[in-house]
């Protein structure tokens, strides 16, 4: 669906993570390179997800629902999964091609002077959330992005004793606000269940090896993609669909 430049959807509201005031956990330090190679774009996020599930005790894929909440969409071969180069600014969310383009972009609000922008598979905030990262690179990066939001979770879970509590002020400290947003977590939880399956297949990546020496994204072949495109449908084609950020459902 990305074509080289930001794809603009209308005004949204998600991604916008809680202003209250909480003890943030610690900065991650750039995460190690997966032992297994470099993901397709459409992998990572769901990849890093679900490590981050595994090592914070995070059930049930709870963060994965949040992360198809945050930065779900539907690639142009019809996989649904979350984008690791979305950013939300201005209400607008933008999915780039690229983690450069996405940076590039951002860097050109900040000049602008913007300071509340979302971004990553998660959405953190960098104006909430300052010292999340070291620099934009690492907050990009899906494992780091993955990392950071589950360690906040976990912390909004401990703060106020209440998972349902915790989801909703993930994405905002105003009472009407963040029930809708759990609502639409539960909704994309339930999905999640149901298309465990697909996304695990996504996220473990192509068969195919990389080329020696390269650091290049392996590339699906024509079956892997065609039996990724039919299982993504499988699980989304019928009454249950992911509920993705507006414009892109």
């Amino acid at each position: 669906m990305a074509t080289g430049t930001a794809r603009a959807t209308a005004p949204s509201q998600i991604g916008t993570w809680s202003t209250a005031l909480y003890a943030p956990p610690k900065a991650p330090t750039p995460p190690p390179e997966r032992a297994r190679g470099p993901l397709p774009p459409e992998a990572q996020c769901i990849a890093a997800i679900l490590d981050a599930e595994r090592a914070a005790g995070i059930a049930d894929h709870l963060l994965l629902a949040i992360g198809f909440t945050e930065s779900g969409r539907r690639t142009e071969d019809r996989l649904f999964t979350a984008w690791p180069w979305t950013v939300n600014t201005e209400g607008r969310s933008h999915y780039f091609p690229t983690r450069e383009a996405a940076i590039a972009f951002v860097r050109d609000a900040q000049a602008r002077g913007v300071r509340s922008i979302d971004v990553g598979c998660l959405q953190v905030n960098l104006k909430w959330h300052p010292d999340a990262f070291p620099d934009l690179d690492t907050a990009f990066d899906p494992v780091a992005n993955a990392r950071y939001a589950a360690g906040f979770l976990n912390a909004l879970r401990r703060d106020h004793g209440s998972l349902e509590t915790a989801i909703a002020r993930y994405h905002s400290a105003q009472s009407e606000r963040g029930e809708a947003y759990r609502q639409r977590v539960s909704g994309n939880l339930r999905w999640v269940a149901g298309a465990l399956g697909y996304l695990e297949t996504l996220a473990a990546g192509p068969k195919a090896v990389a080329v020696a020496g390269s650091r290049a994204a392996p590339v699906w072949t024509k079956a892997e993609r065609g039996h990724l495109a039919f299982l993504s449908g499988l699980f989304a084609d019928g009454p249950a669909r992911p509920l993705l950020p507006d414009g892109q459902r």
